[in-house]
């Protein structure tokens, strides 16, 4: 293993953390997780941990996926609403397909700007001052990020709802939408 780092066996998603990023070592998919002030290697795959992490918080991975499909519509690479903490949600949303092995979490409250190289490669910036260089287009990180601003805005706008039951406006928990035929 690469010495610069240490290497954990167990890791839960928080407001600290910025991304994760899988890396192989010797035949074995780690996870190279990225915090606001520190680096570490954990000894389980992303997909695993952001499973492991709803888990945690009293959610799941089909429930997740459900909400982000109901707020923002059937769409492929949804990012997820892992928790939520006094109104504020912790969002990650991912690069590739989930359950890509080449697939980056990132958390979407992280993310400062994102831009182009001159290699053509997408960096995203993020708001402790690093940089990571991903394995997706510039018009893929826009869209990631666009998704995932639209869910925190779902989640906000249902809470600011429930807050205050008795206004106007109607509670819209979960949009109503029409199954489409098959």
């Amino acid at each position: 293993m690469d010495k610069k780092f240490s290497a954990a066996s167990n890791y839960l998603v928080s407001f600290n953390t910025i991304a994760l990023v899988p890396i192989w070592i010797e035949n074995n998919l780690y996870t190279r997780v990225i915090e606001n002030h520190i680096e570490f290697l954990v000894k389980m795959k992303p997909s695993a941990i952001i499973k492991k992490s709803l888990i945690f918080y009293g959610n799941s991975y089909k429930l997740a996926t459900f909400f982000s499909r109901e707020s923002i519509g059937h769409l492929h690479k949804l990012p997820l609403m892992i928790s939520h903490d006094f109104g504020v949600p912790l969002i990650m949303m991912p690069t590739l397909s989930a359950e890509s092995e080449g697939n980056i979490w990132i958390s979407f409250s992280a993310i400062d700007s994102y831009s182009i190289n001159s290699h053509n490669q997408c960096l995203v910036h993020f708001t402790n001052s690093q940089v990571l260089p991903v394995n997706v287009s510039y018009s893929t990180m826009c869209r990631q990020f666009v998704l995932s601003h639209f869910l925190t805005n779902r989640f906000q706008k249902t809470r600011d709802q429930m807050n205050h039951p008795f206004s106007q406006s109607k509670l819209t928990y979960l949009p109503t939408r029409k199954n489409p035929k098959r």
